[in-house]
């Protein structure tokens, strides 16, 4: 091993911690690959309420650490097959009282990026999925987003034992999603991306497309008194949102890649109780949780060589509503084979093209 790579492989065990997978408009051709390790902690105890979106004391203290496994294969034509699995444990700990911890495989990521135009402009676009792998449905909360967080209820219901926990609304839910990343350079030494989506989260498959079926044949039903808040006997834990990211990135070293990203969801629907089990409540954190996320923050990235990165950052809660307030810091290490040049962010290579 060279050099060069001992020392890589060095920095990333010193230590393990990110973000989740960065969008990108660039597709991998057939054969080429992306695969990265990464981990990531952070500890919050607050949370930007739902009245005025002020931040609040959860009255405990959050932790989560985790470590992923991304990757992307280029499978076919213009079509990128994108993978992600997380390992997490996450602990809460009530004010004056002993901590309480969860720890399992988090929500299974597949993906595919399409890739609608390449050169200087690239267009992509891209759909996904997640779903709880299963080996532990407890795990307190869900991996898929922090949407509907009430964050007064967080100390006692981490302590309840729920066959479907729901404390965040991502817990036990499935989820598609649809995005668009265009991108392109900014002189020889920087690149740009911006991307806009919807996502759509659910208990069940069935009463997520009967329910879509049917608002769009009657559009109406609601001025006519008709509810859809349960679907088939069964709770209608839906809620959409519309997505945002943008990134920057600026070589301001042959081997050194600066970056910064942002990234925000809103919600724009939820069905019935879809963030906790029982009935949702008329009080300042109800009848339901109106989500706003914003995240954003810097990423170093060291191009060990045409096949190896290291890479480390973190991503900061701004503000928000029904949303936690984390400083979450990580680094990983990521091994690569693809044609792209170095202006295509973390997929790229050292040569410009």
């Amino acid at each position: 091993m060279s050099l060069r790579r001992s020392l890589a492989a060095a920095v990333m065990l010193a230590s393990i911690h990110p973000s989740g997978a960065q969008a990108a408009p660039w597709g991998l051709a057939r054969g080429d690959f992306y695969s990265e390790l990464r981990g990531s902690f952070f500890s919050s105890e607050s949370y930007f309420r739902n009245e005025d979106e002020k931040r609040t004391s959860l009255g405990a203290r959050f932790d989560e650490q985790t470590v992923t496994s991304h990757n992307e294969f280029g499978w076919r034509k213009n079509t990128t097959l994108i993978l992600e699995m997380p390992f997490v444990s996450r602990t809460v700990v009530p004010d004056g009282a002993a901590g309480r911890s969860s720890a399992g495989l988090g929500d299974l990521g597949l993906g595919l990026r399409y890739s609608l135009h390449s050169g200087r402009l690239p267009i992509a676009l891209e759909l996904g999925w997640t779903a709880p792998l299963g080996t532990n449905r407890r795990l307190f909360p869900g991996t898929s987003g922090s949407g509907g967080l009430d964050g007064g209820e967080l100390e006692s219901l981490s302590s309840q034992t729920f066959s479907d926990p729901a404390t965040f609304f991502s817990q036990g839910l499935q989820s598609l999603s649809a995005g668009l990343e265009v991108g392109g350079a900014a002189g020889r030494n920087a690149y740009w991306t911006v991307g806009t989506g919807v996502s759509t989260f659910f208990l069940t498959p069935d009463g997520r497309a009967l329910r879509s079926i049917v608002e769009t044949l009657l559009p109406f039903h609601r001025g006519l008194g008709l509810s859809l808040d349960d679907v088939g006997g069964k709770p209608d834990r839906t809620a959409d949102f519309a997505t945002g990211s943008a990134e920057l990135g600026i070589w301001v070293r042959p081997q050194l890649l600066v970056s910064g990203a942002f990234r925000g969801e809103w919600s724009t629907y939820q069905g019935g109780a879809y963030d906790r089990l029982a009935a949702p409540v008329t009080t300042a954190n109800g009848p339901e949780l109106s989500v706003r996320r914003f995240l954003a923050g810097p990423r170093l990235t060291y191009r060990v060589d045409e096949r190896m990165d290291v890479f480390a950052g973190s991503w900061h809660t701004p503000g928000g509503r029904n949303a936690l307030h984390l400083d979450q810091y990580y680094c990983g290490i990521a091994w690569k084979h693809t044609g792209l040049d170095r202006l295509a962010g973390a997929l790229g290579g050292t040569k410009a093209h």
